[in-house]
């Protein structure tokens, strides 16, 4: 089968939509299929992968934008899939849906942003993405808690049959456990660290790293936090820990490669996952860090509930709760044998996602939908 991905944006770019689509394909080549990921074409040093093409825009704002010579593209698929919301490019598509291969689409989360940007965000929620998706042939989510919250909700109440429930996998030979390498991130030892992972740009500034610097605030001043992300925010986080006197034990360390990423997971006492608000719909680097062996401290919101098992792989609090953040953090770094529980329950966990079943279940959907169409 000729298979073609679209997403918004593509690694070295920083969002879960692109990490995700690139797995997949990724994925789906190593069974032998023709697949490929189209995505914005960028500035960047970083090569891509020869599976990753790249056009240009028409024009973009953020992560929306409209690709010259798309259609031509996918005119050559078998399938074509979609991962949502691309806003520029998902209503052209799928609006032409008659004239293109079947679209299956990855309902990854609402959009949400503050301000004029989200009052548009929920305008489209209601009257433009109600008439827009019922075009696709199938609607992945991650989660069906997710969709039953989300604003797919009356769509999936309405044709709950063309919506199925296929979790994101992790690589668990990758991500497991292991010697800790602390001394590459310069933490002492009697130090406990906490990890965050996660975009510091302004895009996902629901990932919680205001409630979450002041949580730490309030530990123990041998209790480290490293912060693995970049983004244009960087600058002034790094700004807030000084003003909250925790310069010295907040460790900014960029965007790291798989191999170092993996050390900073194994690293950890505890991972920090304090999204405030439902754009956050699954948590790929809470199961990397269950993966791992370590306990996670999550929001509990629709979705990431599914991933981080309450009292079983780490804590669930409430979004925005730094009263709750910090009791669950200083809970599991004191006890180091509820967080050896906790260590053993998360791998377990983790190793019930397996990527390469999300890639044999993607690639049989693809099969029935080519079936069904000829």
């Amino acid at each position: 089968m000729k298979i073609i991905h679209v997403a918004c944006v593509a690694p070295p770019e920083i969002g879960g939509i692109g990490r995700s689509a690139l797995r997949e394909v990724a994925g789906l080549r190593a069974l032998g299929e023709d697949a490929i990921l189209i995505a914005p074409e960028i500035d960047s040093q970083e090569a891509d992968r020869s599976f990753v093409h790249r056009l240009k825009p028409i024009w973009r704002f953020g992560n929306a934008s409209t690709l010259s010579g798309l259609a031509d593209v996918l005119g050559k698929a078998d399938v074509i899939h979609l991962h949502y919301p691309y806003f520029g490019t998902a209503e052209t598509l799928l609006i032409s849906s008659r004239r293109l291969p079947p679209i299956v689409v990855t309902f990854h989360m609402d959009a949400m942003a503050d301000g004029w940007k989200g009052f548009i965000f929920r305008l489209y929620r209601w009257f433009v993405q109600p008439w827009l998706l019922p075009f696709a042939r199938r609607i992945l989510v991650s989660s069906f808690d997710y969709a039953k919250h989300s604003s797919l909700k009356r769509f999936f109440s309405a044709h709950p049959e063309r919506v199925e429930e296929l979790p994101f996998g992790v690589d668990t030979h990758v991500f497991s456990p292991g010697i800790s390498k602390r001394e590459r991130f310069l933490i002492p030892d009697d130090g406990r660290v906490v990890l965050f992972v996660g975009g510091l740009d302004r895009a996902h500034a629901f990932k919680g790293v205001e409630e979450l610097f002041i949580a730490c605030s309030r530990l123990e001043p041998r209790d480290h936090l490293l912060v693995v992300g970049e983004g244009d925010l960087r600058a002034t986080y790094e700004a807030r820990a000084a003003e909250l006197g925790i310069a010295h034990r907040v460790h900014f360390l960029g965007k790291l490669d798989q191999e170092s990423l993996v050390d900073a997971y194994r690293s950890a006492d505890v991972l920090a996952f304090p999204s405030t608000s439902s754009a956050e719909a699954f948590g790929l680097v809470a199961l990397e860090a269950q993966a791992c062996g370590v306990p996670v401290v999550a929001s509990d919101l629709p979705g990431v509930r599914t991933v981080v098992k309450r009292d079983e792989t780490g804590r669930l609090v409430a979004p925005g709760d730094v009263d709750q953040l910090t009791m669950a953090l200083r809970g599991i770094l004191d006890d180091v044998n509820e967080r050896a529980r906790l260590s053993h329950n998360a791998r377990q966990h983790a190793e019930g996602y397996s990527w390469d079943r999300h890639v044999e279940r993607l690639r049989e959907l693809y099969r029935s939908i080519c079936v069904s169409r000829s």
